[in-house]
């Protein structure tokens, strides 16, 4: 597992670089950024969230509620700008591609989607707090 100075670093190399597009996979993390021209330079990228769940797929289907969680450490924001209306509230039936929140490090804005059907029951992160790796940041009904 990588530090967050260690994250910081990797994303400064890569913004210097020449590189338009960057991975990076290890056993339980996943960076992977890519330079949008229209923002000057700011990564703009997706990642896939972790889903908290019983660890097997019959557990899964068994289980009423899980957890979207943080897929890195960052700032959580509900909607796309501040004073915009949130992503999802209590309630919004969501998709697998479904935009739920972002998360942003070092100007490295990330689009997190949900990756689940279901039903949002509760937010758990509130906008501009920093967040963990593996935070739960909303719990979904599934369905």
């Amino acid at each position: 597992m990588f530090s967050l100075d260690e994250i910081k670093e990797i994303i400064a190399a890569v913004d210097k670089s020449g590189l338009s597009k960057f991975e990076l996979e290890c056993e339980e993390f996943r960076l992977a950024l890519k330079k949008d021209g229209a923002n000057n330079g700011t990564f703009i990228n997706k990642l896939q969230p972790e889903i908290k769940t019983a660890v097997e797929s019959e557990e899964i289907l068994a289980a009423e509620y899980v957890e979207i969680t943080a897929p890195m450490v960052g700032t959580f924001y509900g909607g796309p700008e501040p004073g915009a209306e949130p992503f999802v509230k209590i309630g919004t039936k969501i998709t697998e591609e479904t935009v739920v929140c972002i998360l942003e490090a070092m100007k490295l804005f990330t689009e997190i989607e949900a990756e689940i059907n279901g039903e949002i029951m509760e937010i758990l992160a509130e906008d501009g707090q920093l967040v963990e790796y593996g935070q739960p940041l909303f719990k979904v009904k599934i369905g």
